[in-house]
């Protein structure tokens, strides 16, 4: 199976430690791609850190991502440990101050479990985050 790729590039014009607070916040972070989720494992050190488990999605249609790395302010990995059409799944999120703003590169790389899929599930992915992130993400600089 290809694997697909997903690179999001943006500058967020607010400090890098809210950003991240953000993007660590399971319940907020999955409004970039207009879904919900709840958090069913806490993280070793803080709620939503390094080993949290966040659930995706309705019933029998749910995944879980599981959080494998929790570099404050600086990096957040990510990779679905339970259902999901997609398999080798991993998200990376780095983030680097840039004079008061924020820069982000997150990336996602998976591999579709049904043939020749791929393509349409990373066109799903980027279009929801296109509907959703812009909004998030200025709301986000409003409050900063």
């Amino acid at each position: 199976m290809s694997q697909q790729q997903i690179r999001q590039h943006v500058r967020v014009r607010a400090p890098v430690d809210r950003v991240f607070a953000f993007f660590a916040d399971h319940e907020r972070f999955i409004r970039l791609m207009g879904g919900r989720c709840r958090r069913i494992v806490d993280g070793q050190d803080e709620p939503n850190g390094l080993g949290s488990v966040r659930r995706i999605g309705p019933g029998l249609l749910s995944f879980d991502e599981t959080i494998v790395t929790f570099d404050k302010n600086a990096r957040i990995e990510y990779a679905i440990t339970r259902g999901s059409p997609i398999r080798a799944h991993r998200g990376t999120i780095d983030f680097r101050d840039d004079r008061g703003a924020t820069v982000v590169d997150y990336v996602i790389r998976f591999e579709p479990k049904i043939p020749l899929t791929g393509g349409l599930i990373a066109r799903g992915l980027k279009l929801a985050w296109n509907l959703n992130a812009p909004k998030v993400l200025a709301q986000l600089e409003q409050a900063a």
